[in-house]
């Protein structure tokens, strides 16, 4: 992974101070909650402390309003991936952005993104969409937009500046997965976003394969479609592809599982102040009772958790693949005083096992070697990453995912 020098002094002073302060800030919640409460208030002495050094002894007069904001920036983020505070300038800008067509989710430059530490990734790219058309490809690094470093980008308001008004356009600088230290400018016209359908075909052994990369509401129809169909066909057994699927609502997840289940616990939603809710299957709203496999990678995310988690553990069918993302929570928008405002995760969703998927993800029962994942990626972006590459790329060394999903079925390798 490349480097990214800070331009200033002033910045590593802020990101050093945020991210002290935030370790200092929830060890002070922990002691909060002993029996010596007076000691949940002794890291905020220490940040007086901090701060009245920085101004009487940095090398330059700081800016403390800039200080203190990079502080709490610092703060949230370290909650989680998800968890934002937005200055109210921000803040403006993020709710305008939720009334464009993609409600400030960013599709409408093409990109799913998720910010984790410095560094913002492209999980994955609606085929056919601006980010595609540049030549955008999942993996690869989001460093600017608009002549913005991401750095400074709180997650939510990252999304909100990649979304925008069809027609309009937004610069972005990115790093190729396939050359980390090449970075390329690319300007996208937004257009409204249109998500592929899902596609299913039968394979060998009467398998019937089911490939949904985004799980809106109307995606789980047709995957519930695409099952009947290819069991009145004849299959026998089912691989359900989720790979890549890092847009879709927990709602969504849960209506995915449901088609699959005939009982048990799809998934539990708990948090500090947010009232438990269980989310338990329905024998009516199941449509197949084949042997099932789900593929999952590293950008599968939310809904795609929710349901891969759901079979899993009810040991419904077997998971193979990679770790996922672990993404898959209920947040609140808390608005400040000053016109500020806080994006917090208050509930996480947790599979039927108990294990939070949120932050965690999703393990595979079966991972992807490394070393032919490697292989495959390599030739997928060689080959620039389209459907024609995809192809090419399995003609050439094999889809391994899709390898691991049949032997888990068939016992073949």
């Amino acid at each position: 992974m490349m480097k990214h020098p800070m331009s200033s002094r002033l910045k590593l002073s802020v990101i050093c101070s945020s991210c002290l302060i935030s370790i200092l800030l929830v060890v002070g919640a922990v002691l909060g909650k002993s029996e010596q409460q007076e000691g949940a208030y002794r890291p905020l002495a220490v940040y007086t402390e901090i701060l009245a050094r920085i101004k009487s002894d940095y090398v330059e007069e700081p800016d403390i309003a800039k200080v203190t904001q990079g502080a709490l920036h610092g703060l949230v983020e370290y909650l989680d991936a998800a968890s934002s505070y937005l200055s109210k300038e921000q803040f403006d800008a993020y709710q305008e952005a939720s009334r464009n067509s993609d409600r400030g989710s960013g599709l409408a430059s093409g990109m799913v993104v998720r910010k984790q530490g410095a560094y913002t990734s492209v999980l994955s790219v609606v085929p056919g969409s601006p980010a595609d058309k540049a030549g955008i490809r999942a993996d690869d690094l989001l460093d600017a937009i608009d002549d913005v470093s991401t750095r400074v980008m709180p997650p939510a308001y990252l999304q909100a500046m990649l979304s925008g008004a069809a027609g309009t356009g937004v610069k972005v600088m990115v790093r190729p997965a396939s050359d980390y230290e090449s970075p390329v400018e690319h300007t996208l016209v937004r257009a409204d976003p249109s998500l592929p359908e899902v596609a299913f075909r039968m394979l060998e052994d009467r398998i019937g394969y089911v490939d949904a990369d985004f799980l809106a509401d109307s995606h789980v129809g047709q995957v519930s479609s695409a099952i009947q169909c290819l069991e009145a066909d004849g299959a026998e057994k089912l691989i359900l592809d989720l790979r890549g699927n890092a847009m879709g609502s927990p709602d969504a997840g849960i209506a995915l599982a449901d088609l699959l289940l005939t009982g048990g616990t799809i998934t539990k939603l708990d948090g500090q102040n947010y009232s438990a809710k269980l989310f338990n299957a329905s024998a009516d709203s199941a449509v197949t009772e084949l042997p099932v496999v789900v593929i999952v990678d590293r950008p599968t995310s939310g809904g795609a958790e929710i349901a891969a988690a759901a079979i899993q553990q009810n040991d419904r069918g077997e998971v193979v693949g990679e770790a996922t993302s672990g993404l898959a929570a209920v947040q609140e928008t808390i608005g400040l005083d000053d016109g500020a405002a806080l994006i917090l995760s208050v509930a996480n969703y947790h599979g039927p096992g108990g294990e939070a998927i949120h932050n965690e993800g999703v393990e595979p029962d079966s991972a992807v070697s490394q070393r032919d994942l490697r292989r495959y990626r390599e030739v997928r972006h060689r080959l620039f990453d389209t459907p024609e590459a995809r192809q090419r790329a399995e003609e050439e060394v094999g889809d391994p995912f899709l390898k691991q999903a049949i032997e888990a079925l068939t016992g073949k390798a």
